[in-house]
């Protein structure tokens, strides 16, 4: 039938600059896990920049999750 590569597990979103504010803190998507709908992203909150390995796909806002739509 022919080779088909398959899709990388991982996307990241740097170049896509997708960020969203929740409350005081402003949260930036750096890569998307697609194997265990997990984010890499950066919070900060008060000029201090935390980076978080493990945050859930479903914690999202409903406008980022349709930029990142994890079916394709």
């Amino acid at each position: 039938m022919g080779f088909r590569p398959k899709h990388s597990a991982f996307t990241h979103l740097v170049a896509r600059r997708i960020s969203y504010m929740e409350g005081d803190k402003l949260i930036n998507l750096v890569s998307f896990n697609r194997d265990t709908n997990a984010l890499e992203v950066t919070i900060t909150e008060d000029g201090v920049v935390k980076t978080v390995t493990d945050f859930p796909f479903a914690h999202l806002p409903k406008k980022v999750k349709q930029q990142l739509n994890p079916l394709q």
